[in-house]
């Protein structure tokens, strides 16, 4: 089955990337895949529950290791690599935003965002400086010092997202992010992320939610472990 976009430029690659689990009892999770994202791309993995989307999803986030097939990002493979290259990898090139925000509960917005930097060489200010202009393209600039514990829920997840983009990623993975939400605020969400390419990411966003498909540039359809045509 193939996902592919013609053209060149792509950032991620899967050929025949697939994932089969022998224990307890010999599953297919995924079936062989083909997909191409393109950089700058905004790209919606839909499906029901227990599609594969999520396995996908963590595959291409490098979270989940194929049992076969090629996954090159950016025209480097990716398979076979070890557990601290794909960290340093995730660490610098990917941003996650989940269903739940994920939030330290006793810090501040500010402070929460500040987690998601792994440059070591900036000091305080350049890490304050960044995460507040991260709060500030998600609408939260005002609430930089108000406590994760003391936000609602959009707000946390608004902050999440500002986690994710404050390290400037090439790609940002979004795993049913607007599931815990109400429509409205789900809404606000879904079109938050779809700005995400003006600030120069691509962004793979999973959901069953039928909204998405009308922000995101691209739907992939997983049915039975396999993109459907």
């Amino acid at each position: 089955m193939t996902g592919s976009t013609p053209g060149s430029g792509a950032l991620v690659e899967l050929s025949g990337v697939g994932l089969e689990i022998a224990h307890p009892v010999r599953t297919r999770i995924l079936q062989p895949t083909d997909l191409e994202i393109v950089a700058g791309e905004s790209v919606a993995i839909v499906g029901p529950s227990g599609a594969g989307k999520t396995t996908l999803a963590s595959i291409i986030g490098t979270l989940q290791s194929p049992s076969e097939g090629s996954y090159r990002f950016a025209g480097q493979e990716m398979v076979g690599k070890t557990r601290k290259e794909l960290a340093r990898f995730r660490a610098g090139q990917l941003g996650f935003v989940f269903q739940q925000a994920h939030l330290v509960e006793y810090r501040t917005a500010r402070a929460n965002v500040e987690l998601g930097l792994t440059d070591p060489s900036l000091n305080r200010a350049g890490r304050r400086e960044l995460s507040m202009e991260a709060l500030r393209r998600v609408g939260l600039h005002r609430l930089g010092e108000r406590l994760a514990a003391h936000l609602s829920g959009g707000e946390q997840q608004r902050v999440a997202i500002a986690r994710a983009l404050v390290k400037a990623p090439s790609l940002v993975i979004a795993d049913e992010p607007t599931s815990a939400l109400d429509q409205r605020t789900g809404q606000a969400i879904l079109e938050l992320l779809a700005g995400v390419g003006t600030l120069g990411a691509t962004l793979v966003l999973v959901t069953h939610d039928e909204r998405a498909m009308g922000t995101a540039g691209r739907v992939v359809t997983i049915v039975d472990g396999g993109i459907r045509p």
